[in-house]
């Protein structure tokens, strides 16, 4: 049932996109790196994903999101104060239309820093939607799913083994809505594995984890030697 629903929804969402996906397929990072330079303009992808290009192949999008990794100005790290001015100003019970704009500003900012940011993509949405600018809605859409279906490509997060692929912690808990879940309120650094694992709340499919491979994460920090990501 837990493998049955996600293998189903993962399916769903490439398929539906891509008639040439044949599953998850765990990212080769030394391949990645490799490709970026040789067969891939990384600049390129990302300008691509910047316009909401909607002809970008599913090796694009992964090669955007996973070789984001080996760009200089990578962070995995979650400590913007963008996240709590953006966040201020969401936890209001109405919003304005100069909140709006503080939004949109506060979003903007933390693309900035992570261009892959769910939570700015979601909060763009508002914004685009409150204020009718189709066009900028349709691209911010594309953004995300771009961005989705680039973890949703790497695994199933149901085991060790076929665990969701992810560059930033953050990206972790993003992804949970997007499956349907409510984060549980832990989290666990796993045993034999560049894992990290998310509870979940009370679900339908009685899923109790979901699984995460930290790889790139966890070599950021032992790089920099340890702290907070």
């Amino acid at each position: 049932m837990k493998k049955t629903y996600i293998t189903f929804l993962l399916s769903i969402v490439c398929t539906s996109m891509f008639a040439q996906y044949d599953g998850p397929v765990a990212p080769n990072y030394n391949e990645i790196e490799n490709n970026i330079t040789l067969k891939y303009n990384y600049s390129e992808l990302m300008n691509k994903y910047m316009a909401g290009d909607t002809e970008m192949s599913i090796e694009e999008q992964r090669h955007l999101y996973y070789g984001f990794v080996f760009q200089p100005h990578y962070n995995p790290s979650d400590t913007s104060k963008y996240n709590n001015d953006l966040s201020q100003v969401l936890n209001k019970q109405f919003l304005s239309t100069s909140d709006y704009i503080d939004v949109e500003k506060h979003a903007k900012a933390l693309l900035t820093e992570d261009p892959f940011n769910l939570r700015a993509l979601n909060a763009l949405l508002l914004v685009y939607a409150q204020l009718d600018n189709s066009e900028q809605y349709k691209i911010t859409t594309q953004k995300k799913d771009i961005v989705q279906r680039a973890i949703s490509s790497s695994g199933d997060g149901m085991t060790k083994k076929t665990a969701f692929y992810v560059i930033k912690v953050s990206h972790e808990y993003d992804i949970l809505g997007f499956l349907g879940f409510k984060y549980g309120g832990s989290e666990k650094i796993e045993k034999n594995c560049k894992c990290n694992s998310l509870s979940l709340a009370t679900n339908p499919f009685d899923i109790d984890k979901v699984y995460f491979n930290i790889e790139p994460i966890l070599d950021y920090a032992k790089r920099k030697g340890g702290g907070k990501l």
